[in-house]
């Protein structure tokens, strides 16, 4: 239970109006007992004070009846004996005067209840006096009935000295108990103030000098108790601290040497980056160049062979030359798209790639991407189908890159799909395009083409890192299809450059489903990103072959 203490009380003032209230309330306690027992004692002596008074009363009136005397009554129907008046009252006027008076009814009321019952004394106040009324049973034997009421005899007397007894009684009991209260007070402070706040403010005062930074310092208290005990708990505890701290500053300095050689391994690199990125660039330009020298006499080459051919007639050197020099082509054609890829990836990583925006009219788009893969598709056997709408709107993006992400789901779709003389069935190649409108991740429609196929098919555990920069399912030395394993990370970047995104549903035995979703129109803050790269392009030297 949370006593009502106001939060912004000190502790010694809190601890003085707790125990302070608590004293209070136990010396109040003390003293209301005899208090009350001396009230009790000055009632006692005026009742047996009255008792005796109306013995004498009674006495004085037998004796004055004897003798024959009648004594006269006050107008209140007293009669005095010995300087004591009293009243006798029979039982039939007393039930008519109780009616207005309250002492008289629970007088009778008594005396009826209880046959033992000889007295009945009452007090009251009338200005500074104290006033009994004192009221005695006369009961009457009559035989064969036994004894009954048949009077009272009623005394009242007016004590002068009563209120000035009680009034000297609580007076003393109140100075004893302001003494006491005050030596208890002033105990206790001096006692907290020792013994208590003396080693809080030590402690404090310790913690505050901590808070300021000085570890070194340590509490002094010699108190013998829980105090000294916590202070030496505070003391080990700051010694941990120390320690920790000297830990630390030696952590920090073996980071700083750290950071010093991360930073300095990060400049390496970047130079190295720097020299691979020319490097690729110096050498995909050194290559392409004779490649493109080596395709060209190639087919010159191959030119050459049909000539002979048809003139001379085919023979067995002429159809063995034929095939060299087709093998010759092939091969420098594909190193020719490898060496593409690299430098496409080289310009991605370098932010280079430039984008244009302009309408697009996607099913032309895709029924040109069909032709070229066609001739490719047919020698497994495999069939390419389109299915887009006649209606579909005009796609804002860059057609460049749009018909690149999709003739690259098309040629892995052709790599990966099963030729006919293998499986006995024909291969499916098709080729969707349509509208996503109301999408819950972004207010803009979008358009979605995807190139499914009923090859293979793409385990679980493949189907994320297949988007990795390398990385092929059918990795190592035999491998069935050839690649660097950039396509679909390109692919990926690409994407993310136009604004869309890649998705792929694939299950194993039942072919694969790759989709590229673009919005229909790009944002504001995508065109400005555009542009902002685009003018960064323009300020700064790029490299010859990234030009290209």
């Amino acid at each position: 239970m949370r006593l009502p203490i106001p939060r912004d009380i000190s502790l010694a003032n809190k601890c003085l109006l707790l125990f302070g209230g608590a004293v209070v309330l136990i010396v109040l306690a003390a003293f209301t007992a005899p208090w009350l027992r001396m009230n009790a004692l000055v009632a006692e002596r005026q009742e047996e004070l009255a008792r005796r008074l109306v013995d004498v009363w009674q006495r004085q009136d037998a004796l004055a009846r004897a003798s024959g005397l009648t004594p006269i009554p006050d107008e209140q129907g007293r009669t005095e004996y010995a300087g004591v008046r009293a009243r006798y009252i029979a039982l039939e006027e007393a039930e008519a005067l109780a009616e207005n008076d309250a002492f008289l009814r629970s007088a009778l009321r008594q005396f009826s209840r209880d046959p033992r019952a000889v007295d009945v004394v009452s007090s009251s106040w009338d200005g500074a006096f104290r006033v009994y009324r004192y009221a005695r049973a006369m009961r009457e034997t009559v035989e064969g009935q036994g004894a009954h009421l048949s009077g009272l005899v009623l005394h009242e007397q007016r004590s002068d000295d009563t209120a000035v007894l009680l009034v000297v009684n609580t007076v003393y009991l109140l100075s004893a108990g302001t003494v006491v209260l005050a030596l208890a007070l002033l105990v206790f402070y001096l006692i907290t103030h020792k013994i208590i706040l003396g080693p809080v403010r030590a402690l404090k005062e310790t913690a505050e000098r901590v808070q300021q930074g000085d570890l070194r310092i340590r509490s002094e208290i010699r108190t013998g108790d829980e105090f000294e005990q916590l202070a030496e708990t505070f003391n080990r505890m700051l010694e941990h601290l120390s320690s920790a701290q000297e830990q630390q500053k030696a952590v920090n300095r073996a980071l700083d040497l750290e950071l010093a050689k991360l930073a300095q391994a990060n400049t390496d690199l970047y130079e190295a980056n720097k020299l691979k990125a020319e490097f690729l660039a110096n050498v995909s330009h050194e290559l392409r160049t004779p490649l493109n020298s080596i395709v060209g006499f190639g087919e010159l080459l191959q030119e050459i062979a049909a000539a002979d051919k048809q003139r001379d007639g085919e023979s067995a050197a002429l159809t063995k030359r034929e095939r060299y020099i087709t093998n010759i082509v092939r091969a420098s054609r594909d190193l020719l798209g490898l060496i593409e890829t690299l430098l496409e990836m080289a310009k991605i990583e370098a932010g280079r790639v430039e984008v244009h925006f302009d309408s697009v009219h996607v099913r032309e788009s895709i029924e040109g991407l069909a032709a070229l893969i066609h001739p490719q598709a047919q020698e497994k056997g495999a069939e390419v189908v389109i299915e887009a709408a006649e209606g579909l709107p005009r796609l804002r993006t860059d057609a460049k890159r749009f018909q690149q992400i999709v003739f690259n789901f098309l040629s892995n779709a052709v790599k990966f799909i099963e030729p006919v003389s293998r499986t006995g069935r024909p291969g499916r190649i098709t080729i969707r395009a349509e509208v996503l409108r109301g999408r819950s991740d972004g207010p803009f429609d979008t358009m979605r083409v995807s190139v499914s196929d009923t090859g293979p098919g793409i385990a679980a555990e493949h189907r994320e890192r297949i988007f990795e920069k390398f990385y092929q399912v059918n990795a190592g030395h035999n491998k069935v299809q050839q690649g660097t394993g950039l396509g679909l990370a390109i692919c990926r970047e690409l994407a993310h450059l136009l604004g869309g995104e890649i998705q792929l549903v694939s299950e194993l035995g039942r072919g694969s489903m790759f989709s590229v979703i673009l919005p229909l129109e790009p944002s504001a803050e995508l065109e400005r990103t555009i542009a902002s790269r685009a003018g960064g392009l323009g300020k700064r030297e790029a490299p010859a072959a990234l030009n290209e």
